[in-house]
């Protein structure tokens, strides 16, 4: 994570599928990859709960693009 003033911070893609990997295994014991393959399977009851970690992912190219 690189700071890049006091509002805003950089984070590189290893970073951004670390913590929603982490908070994906924090909240419902599950791996990031097994939450975003059931958000995208329409499979995930309370998007609430993991809405900053579906946020995040939508910064990946790849994701917001549809690739797995």
């Amino acid at each position: 994570m690189v700071k890049v003033n006091e509002n805003e911070v950089e984070l590189g893609r290893e970073e951004i599928l670390g913590l929603i990997d982490q908070g994906a295994r924090r909240r419902l014991g599950i791996s990031g990859e097994a939450l975003l393959g059931r958000y995208r399977g329409g499979q995930l009851r309370d998007l609430g709960e993991v809405a900053d970690l579906l946020v995040l992912a939508c910064l990946l190219e790849d994701y917001a693009a549809g690739r797995p």
